[in-house]
């Protein structure tokens, strides 16, 4: 079962077992990590799940499609290198060990 870690505005590092979370945004819902409002629910249509791929993991990650993209520059003005809407993050074993940061604000 992959695990996730959460890095947290406040500084605090959040482990969190996926168990069967389709998505890192779910696994984030479950464990009602704050920062997180995930307002559409993983509908591709808020960009209130933002995180931020750590650098040793961005080459593992699959990269985001043109819409998350455009989600994320219309939201905020640009996309920061390793942003990712965490909704379109699908968990796999692949995954193991995954660190994100939760930005100090969502879009």
């Amino acid at each position: 079962m992959p695990q996730i870690t959460f890095l947290l505005p406040d500084g605090r590092a959040l482990p969190c077992e996926a168990g069967d979370a389709p998505t890192v945004m779910h696994l984030a819902i479950r464990h009602d990590l704050p920062g997180l409002p995930a307002e559409c629910g993983g509908q591709l249509a808020c960009a209130t799940c933002m995180v931020d791929v750590a650098e040793e993991w961005r080459g593992r990650v699959p990269a985001a499609g043109p819409d998350e993209h455009d989600m994320i520059e219309d939201t905020i003005g640009s996309v920061p290198e390793g942003r990712r809407l965490c909704c379109q993050i699908a968990v796999t074993p692949e995954l193991d060990g995954l660190v994100v940061r939760v930005p100090e604000r969502q879009g």
